[in-house]
């Protein structure tokens, strides 16, 4: 507020004000001598119409010094400006002069004090543009500084003064009411509800109509909407027929103290009269939950809209002028081409109707297809410029699709399951290979439906061969060849140019799937799509539209508690949070709508969503005090998303349940515990937890973030450390122990003895040393022939056996290879010896030179490099010192080899599914069993009662216990976090002849899309093991009825996106799903820990051991029990629930049957394919086997896959 001068002030500030005069002064005596300019603005100025009454400007315990006022406002001018004492003085002047600001003025008396109130009035900024300078960056500085301190409470405009009552003008962007967090105004917004009167056109409005009607299916699906979903696809439609125009979502309307509305931009800092409006998104965001059939939504909005045709641009609507007069035929395709009447839709009702045959009339119209031209200016002109031809657009009333790859095959199956044959003429572009048809053939298609990756391709519009572009008329000057006056041209020539058919397409629409990639423009998607792409409407179809922007329902279906509903989850997320808000997910969204919607206000500018969305409480710097009123207003028109309330009311999808599986850990998971126990302790005490050498030193977060992975999942298994590791980490504690004066407590030194004596035990251990060496998990068999037992166990017991599974099954294959032989077994004990190699400790010479060559054990105080390396079975896999030189393969990078291992399907023969359906009994219970070439295993054979009894892992036992149990009658899904956790389950599968595929990160896109159609669409494949980090990308696998997280996820959304891959519309069973955890481990700590996290917490860390809590639990990690009676014989065994036959199972498929197999499918390209010895060439029935098949000198890969 405008506070008084000292006297001594006044007289300071008096010299650059105008001397005071009476207010009857003339005010005509300025005029007569200002320059014209002066005239125009004063003729402004003297009209109050052109002035916004902001409010007042108050100047308390005012002298009068000789200025009287008779109660009533009195003008101001800068030629009877009130000398007054304010600090205001000179910026008031100057915007009088500039004719920016009016003032009129009251003296006010009171019995204490007096006060002069000065009403402040505003030009508008689109009144008299012409005639005042608006650009003085000085006037605009003045006119900030006297708004600043307007008052603009209603009584003090009317002349009552109220100190109590102050109201100060709000400068920047009007905070949203409920200062809102983005997640709460997503979840906020309301339902669709679209009508059919706004639709003025009368095939949208009948196709709109048709859509929200309830009591008949839509024309042309299969698929009888749910009430949600006609409300969604309607309001689509609604919103691509209605042309609106809204609020210039940068402006916002406010009501001045003179109760007049005027409409205000905080940014720019302007008052306007009369409001800017924009051009409505036609498109926008369908952002339904997860699972509620987006894609039924978007082909119904195709269906109902089959063959309306985009709008003729308005400049180019005009009829062309004809050289002579028209036939009646001719003006009438015309008028129908011009007015982008859907004729096929009016013609078909014709035919309905009254029978008639319009066929000759479809013929003239597709003769003749709606189109117009585009005038082509050039970028430069030059004296060899020639002027282009106009280009040719041409109206297509096709729906364009752009989805990622591995979504194409569901995208079809979806087609083909919701959309009645032939309704939809639908062009796949999948194959990089395939070219894309011309414009007038691919006008004819009603769904143009492309991969991300051909999409991308078209980029290359523009380009030779060589990737060269024309740039302009360009003149030869290549060299001569030879002696010849003929040039060797290599010049660009125009006829080898790419030219793509979409740039000549005006289509109806373009819709992306999962369209996160259009979040920079530059993009090839985004460059396509700008560049090429016409489209009258555009949509993006995602139920996460921005990072962790999930629906509110999402996240309370990973809730554990009971309280937990749509309402507390909401309060927990409502308010603003700048660490949240302020970037991530509202940029991304920016970037949609600016990038890819092209909404005008957004696409203008790089800076202009940043400016506007929120509130900026400065005008030269962003301080994100919260979101403005405009983010509101810009979701509620791009967004389209039913609240859960409202779909509940429409659907009932089958119960869900989630429990938590605590298993009681093996001895061998007891072992891995505690010397992850034992390296955790080391570090701590040895380190004396300080400096870069402690894991929970800054300098370590990256080695602390390794093995917290590590250590997660070593709760399925872990053969990463090694004798020397372990032996060293001993070696390094005693060390410390022996030394005299450490910081080392009395309580430090009992833990850290008794972690070490845990790891001797270990040491101890010959199954554990086994299994280390090899990298193997380990499974028990009872009633292994005793002639061959010894050289295939790990521990040198012969009952139960403990075998390698990898060793395992190629002692199944080598025994099922020779069912039909008398002795199906002989030679099993000399291919167990060169199966065991691996195992054997080496020769101290050996032993030595490894170790000479093996880098420091020791990678920090106390913590071996192993902790924090990667998966050690990718490592051995890739060491050549540990494959011998008749076993190695062909070395290859990390991510191809895991495309191998894991990516690869372990599928067993087709035959499997309706032979296991078939045996099932004998599975489980038969003493001998038949092979799909019906050779039996006699009932006294010593091969027909080999049974596995468990295995090292309590996580695996119970997983297949599970998998035998459900997979005849329902399809499984498995999540893990780890490729070994993949690479051991794949393997236990093809040993109990289990059809299953891997979808791991690594694998190629096309192969992922056939794996989840075969999956989903297939009766065959009864498990698909998933990487839980490929589990959120719209992926639909509604034939799962059985979900198991093989290690617990603890991130909610990541969990909940998982789950919803299977509980969506579409499923018909109840789902089940179960989190497998390690009783009395730190897994289980770490569960529970993310069970109390609140919404925030788990935001705010990045990775799990972020949080103080998570922390908390790995620095106070305590040894598992290990009593004696535990570290041998069975209670080392994690035991499953029944014995399962070795050899002789139902589903193998023999050597002749193999053979055959193999040579249908084309024997000659496999042999071809292995002279380059590339390991994707490896065939995908039993590829562990077929590996172990080369390590065991059983054969080569090839003679494996013929059966020699």
């Amino acid at each position: 507020m405008a506070q008084c001068q000292s006297s001594q002030e006044a007289n300071a500030s008096s010299s650059i004000t105008t001397p005071a005069t009476s207010p009857n002064a003339s005010e005509d005596e300025p005029e007569r001598n200002a320059p014209a300019e002066m005239q125009r603005i004063s003729r402004i100025s003297n009209d109050l119409s052109n002035y916004l009454g902001l409010g007042c400007l108050l100047i308390e315990d005012h002298d009068s010094n000789g200025t009287t006022s008779d109660n009533e406002w009195q003008r101001i001018t800068p030629g009877t400006l009130p000398t007054y004492n304010t600090t205001l003085a000179a910026d008031l002047v100057r915007l009088l002069h500039a004719g920016w600001i009016n003032l009129e003025w009251i003296h006010l008396h009171s019995d204490l004090d007096s006060c002069l109130v000065l009403r402040l009035y505003i030009l508008y900024a689109d009144v008299a543009r012409v005639v005042v300078e608006r650009n003085n960056n000085q006037l605009k500085t003045s006119l900030i500084n006297v708004v600043e301190q307007v008052d603009t409470s209603s009584d003090l405009w009317c002349g009552r003064y109220a100190p109590n009552l102050i109201q100060k003008f709000d400068m920047f962007a009007t905070r949203d009411n409920e200062d809102s967090s983005l997640y709460y105004m997503f979840n906020k917004l309301p339902s669709p509800s679209p009508d059919p009167t706004l639709v003025r056109d009368r095939y949208d409005r009948e196709a709109l109509e048709d859509l929200l009607d309830c009591r008949s299916r839509l024309r042309g699906l299969r698929t009888n909407l749910y009430a949600y979903q006609r409300r969604s696809a309607g309001a689509m439609l609604q919103r691509e027929s209605v042309a609106r125009k809204i609020l210039d979502p940068r402006m916002e309307e406010r009501i001045a103290a003179d109760g007049t509305p005027f409409f205000y931009n905080a940014r720019e800092f302007e008052f306007r009269r009369s409001p800017e409006y924009a051009e409505a998104c036609r498109g926008g965001v369908l952002a339904e939950t997860m699972g509620y059939g987006k894609t039924v939504i978007v082909l119904a909005l195709v269906c109902a809209t089959r063959g309306h045709y985009p709008q003729v641009p308005i400049p180019y609507s005009l009829a062309s002028i004809r050289p002579v007069v028209g036939s009646l035929a001719d003006m009438t395709i015309s008028a129908i081409n011009r007015k982008s009447v859907p004729w096929e839709v009016e013609f078909d009702r014709i035919r309905h109707h009254t029978g008639a045959d319009m066929a000759h009339y479809e013929g003239l119209l597709r003769q003749t297809p709606a189109s117009y031209d585009v005038p082509v200016v050039p970028i430069r002109w030059n004296r060899t410029t020639r002027s282009p031809l106009p280009q040719r657009m041409i109206l297509a009333a096709t729906t364009l699709i752009v989805v990622p790859q591995n979504l194409c095959k569901q995208w079809q199956t979806e087609i083909a399951k919701h959309v009645e044959d032939g309704y939809l003429r639908v062009l796949v572009m999948d194959d990089r290979k395939k070219a894309l048809p011309v414009a007038k053939e691919l006008r004819r298609y009603d769904v143009v439906l492309f991969t991300r990756g051909r999409f991308d391709m078209e980029n290359k519009d523009g380009e030779d061969p060589d990737g060269r572009r024309v740039v302009g008329t360009m003149t030869c000057r290549c060299p001569y060849a030879g002696a010849t006056r003929t040039r060797d041209c290599t010049c660009v020539r125009e006829d080898a140019v790419y030219e793509s058919p979409l740039k000549h397409l005006h289509l109806k629409r373009l819709i992306v799937d999962e369209g996160h990639f259009f979040s920079s423009k530059s993009t090839n998607t985004a460059i396509v799509a700008n560049r090429l792409v016409t489209a009258d409407h555009r949509w993006s179809v995602s139920g996460t539209p921005a990072k962790d922007l999930l629906g509110v329902e999402v996240d309370v279906s990973t809730m554990w508690n009971a309280g937990d509903d749509l309402d507390e989850m909401l309060e927990q997320r409502r308010h603003f949070n700048l660490k949240e808000d302020g970037s991530g997910a509202i940029e991304s969204l920016g970037s949609l709508s600016s990038n890819f919607l092209k909404i005008g206000p957004w696409s203008m500018s790089s800076t202009a969503w940043k400016d506007h969305v929120f509130r900026h409480e400065s005008s030269k710097r962003y301080t994100y005090s919260g979101f403005s009123t405009c983010l509101q207003r810009t979701l509620g028109d791009i967004v389209v998303k039913t609240r859960p309330e409202d779909v509940e009311r429409d659907i009932d999808l089958p119960p869900l349940t989630h429990s938590i599986i605590r298993l009681n850990p093996s001895g061998f998971d007891k072992l891995t515990a505690n010397l992850f126990t034992l390296v955790l302790t080391a570090n701590a005490i040895t380190s004396e937890r300080t400096d870069a050498d402690y894991l929970f030193h800054k300098g370590s977060a990256k080695a602390r973030c390794q093995l917290v992975s590590n250590l997660r999942q070593s709760a399925f298994f872990w053969t990463g450390f090694s004798e020397s590791d372990v032996q060293a980490s001993i070696d390094n504690s005693t060390r410390y122990l022996e030394k005299e004066n450490t910081a080392c407590s009395e309580e430090d030194r009992k833990l850290l003895l008794d972690a070490v004596a845990c790891a001797k035990v270990t040491m101890d251990s010959p199954g554990w040393k086994a299994l280390s060496r090899s990298h193997e998990i380990g499974f028990y068999i009872e009633h292994w022939p005793t002639e061959s037992a010894e050289y295939w166990s790990f521990n040198g017991d012969n009952y139960p056996v403990l075998a390698g599974l990898s060793q395992l099954l190629g002692a199944q294959m080598f025994v099922d290879q020779r069912l039909n032989e008398q002795d199906p077994g002989e030679g099993l004990s000399g291919a167990g010896i060169r199966a065991l190699a691996t195992t054997k400790p080496m020769g101290e010479d050996q032993n030595e030179e490894s170790q000479r060559k093996q880098k420091p054990v020791l990678n920090k105080a106390g913590l071996p490099q192993s902790s924090i390396d990667g998966e050690p079975l990718l490592r051995r896999r890739q060491n050549p010192r540990e494959i011998s030189a008749s076993q190695r393969l062909p070395t290859k990078s990390k991510q191809t080899m895991m495309a191998h291992r894991v990516g690869k399907a372990r599928t067993a023969p087709q035959e499997q599914a309706s032979a296991a359906k078939k045996n099932h009994t004998a599975i489980d219970n038969g003493p001998a069993a038949l092979n799909d070439d019906g050779h039996k295993l006699p009932a006294d054979s010593p091969y027909a009662n080999a049974r596995v009894t468990g295995t090292t892992s309590a996580k695996l036992s119970y997983l297949l216990d599970q998998i035998l149990l459900y997979h005849i009658d329902e399809k499984i899904l498995v999540f893990y976090q780890g490729d070994n956790i993949a690479y051991y389950i794949a393997q236990a599968l093809d040993l109990l002849h289990i059809k299953h595929e891997i979808y791991a990160k690594s694998l190629q896109s096309r192969l992922k899309a056939e794996y989840i159609v075969k999956f989903d669409q297939g009766e065959e494949t009864r498990v698909l093991l998933m990487d839980v980090g490929q589990a959120a990308f719209g992926l639909n696998l509604s034939s799962a009825s059985r979900i198991y997280f093989v290690n617990p996820v603890c991130r909610p959304n990541v969990e909940a996106q998982a789950i919803k891959r299977s509980h969506r519309i579409g499923q018909m069973r109840s789902v089940v799903v179960e989190t497998l955890v390690l009783k009395g481990s730190l897994e289980e700590q770490f569960l529970e820990r993310s069970r109390r996290m609140t919404a925030d917490e788990h935001r705010e860390a990045k990775i799990l051991d972020d949080d103080s809590g998570i922390k908390e639990i790995i620095r106070s990690a305590r040894l598992i029990p290990l009593s004696p009676e535990e570290r041998s014989g069975a209670a080392m065994i994690a035991p499953m629930a029944e014995r399962q036959q070795l050899w002789g199972r139902p589903g193998h498929v023999s050597s002749r049957k193999r053979k055959r197999a193999a040579s249908d499918s084309g024997a000659a390209g496999i042999r071809e394919q292995k002279k380059n010895m590339s390991e994707e060439n490896v065939v995908q029935a039993h590829p562990a086997q077929a590996e172990l098949a080369v390590g065991m000198n059983l054969g080569s890969e090839e003679d494996w896959v013929n059966g020699e």
